[in-house]
């Protein structure tokens, strides 16, 4: 591509250097095929051949191949292909051109400095350019050659210098796992004892909290624990140091997430650390709430507890929507047995077929939105944290906020609730034509007393004074109050 391109002759002032991170490289997005051939092998024992080159190959554990080569006051590494020559010679340039801009700008370079390149070629301008960034192995950090904004890096919003630096411990320990195997024998063996300590402090935290902060439940803490401990006091290869630098890079990011070390850092899931812009319409949620048994209340708050500050812990996810796929497929048979229990009841003698109509509807409402909801939830017990986050964020309203969503997942209990109250009704109605208006009237009473009795005692509104438990209930005491002055005035 770079020779169709005639990248190779261009000149110093044409060739662009683009700041990036570890996060930003192509690494994930290449899509470029093999070419797959067969071929004749020589009799007798196959020697393997390395081309001479100033480039050092490595593999990574996952299959990736880099270069590295070491180049002044600093060392280089890469996964374009160093071997070709047409790409060694267009890294070359470049190289040339951030070696002339260190000295321009009087730049001092730590010791334990490392530079990675990446090419990036644009077919419609006929241009090329080099993102790039150094690591400086001593502080734990990335930096660059020109004045950077975190914006465009996409590295998020910081409150401090302290926690810009863990933005860029995160990007230092990503840049490791992509390149460990070359390093490897650079680092202390300490990382792996205070990962260790920091991951058995979560675990405790997580054990002995529902609102920790620390990313991995204590089941994925202890298997980690585990694999750790098999390496502990073994020198540090690369594919130890690989999967040591993905937890450092995960813990670190969430420390960046909860502003680990700020004056005001996230000490709690359930509080978030700056205001919060939340929606909400509380007329058109006593409404809803009203009309669907108080159930979308339920749903509405605990979205808006998975999903603070733009944040959801993959677990507290997984345990909602599980929870919700069991209802919902559990709703299907319970609203199924309502639907041919309601039909059963509209073929009995003396029955109105027209009375069967609301509950055989709420019980069809029930299914259908319990199937749909099924159908578009298919996966997402498995799901990541973050498409769980991004479906979130797409889920919420600016108008409604929760609200629209909370309904939706309401639906198939609430529908099946009404189709049960109107099944009641329409066998009520039955009854009073064949045995009598007094018997079914009792009857209609004796279940309505049974239904608040039970609501009544395991009601949790009490300290709402609006509430009809509460209302009555203060009846009752009056009453019980009055009989008792009865009875004082009475024994006198």
């Amino acid at each position: 591509m770079a020779s169709s391109l005639d990248l190779v002759n261009l000149k110093p002032e044409e060739l662009q250097l683009r700041p990036a991170t570890s996060t930003t490289t192509r690494r994930y997005e290449k899509l470029l095929w093999v070419d797959a051939y067969h071929t004749t092998t020589a009799p007798g024992l196959r020697l393997r051949s390395s081309p001479k080159s100033k480039w050092l190959s490595f593999v990574h554990p996952e299959g990736q191949l880099y270069y590295h080569m070491k180049r002044g006051h600093f060392s280089v590494v890469t996964e374009e292909n160093a071997l070709n020559n047409e790409t060694d010679n267009l890294l070359s340039s470049y190289l040339t051109v951030i070696e002339n801009r260190i000295l321009k700008c009087g730049i001092i370079l730590p010791q334990a400095c490392e530079l990675f390149v990446e090419l990036r070629f644009d077919e419609s301008s006929q241009t090329s350019t080099c993102a790039y960034y150094f690591v400086d192995h001593h502080s734990r950090c990335l930096f660059w050659l020109e004045p950077t904004s975190s914006e465009l890096l996409d590295m998020g919003m910081v409150v401090s210098d302290s926690h810009l630096d863990t933005a860029l411990e995160r990007l230092y320990w990503v840049h490791v796992e992509f390149f460990p195997m070359h390093v490897c024998a650079q680092m202390t063996p300490l990382i792996l004892d205070n990962l260790i300590s920091v991951i058995c402090h979560g675990m405790t935290d997580r054990m002995t909290s529902r609102t920790s902060t620390f990313p991995y439940t204590e089941g994925k803490c202890d298997q980690l624990l585990r694999a750790l401990s098999l390496r502990r006091g073994e020198p540090l290869d690369g594919h130890t140091l690989c999967f040591v630098a993905r937890l450092w890079g995960a813990i670190n990011n969430q420390r960046f997430m909860t502003y680990y070390g700020q004056e005001n850092a996230q000490l709690d899931r359930l509080h978030p650390p700056m205001p919060e812009h939340i929606v909400d319409r509380p007329g058109m949620r006593a409404l809803a709430n009203l009309a669907l048994w108080g159930i979308p209340n339920h749903h509405y708050s605990k979205l808006h507890d998975l999903f603070v500050h733009d944040q959801v812990f993959v677990d507290h996810w997984q345990t909602f929507i599980t929870a919700c796929v069991l209802e919902w497929r559990g709703l299907l048979v319970w609203a199924f047995s309502v639907l041919i229990a309601s039909i059963l009841i509209s073929m009995l003698p003396r029955a109105s077929l027209s009375s069967a109509m609301a509950p055989i509807l709420a019980a069809c409402s029930s299914i259908l939105s319990g199937s749909i909801l099924l159908l578009k939830h298919h996966g997402f017990e498995d799901a990541t944290a973050s498409f769980a986050a991004h479906f979130l964020r797409a889920a919420k309203s600016s108008d409604w906020g929760f609200l629209p969503l909370s309904v939706v997942y309401s639906l198939p209990k609430a529908m099946y609730l009404w189709s049960i109250g109107l099944m009641i009704a329409q066998f009520v109605f039955w009854i009073s034509r064949v045995v009598g208006v007094f018997w079914a009237t009792g009857g209609a009473g004796f279940l309505a007393l049974m239904g608040y009795g039970i609501l009544y005692f395991t009601s949790l509104d009490d300290d709402h004074p609006e509430s009809m438990a509460t209302i009555l209930r203060s009846h009752w005491q009056t009453f019980q109050s009055g009989s008792a002055e009865a009875a004082e005035v009475l024994t006198v």
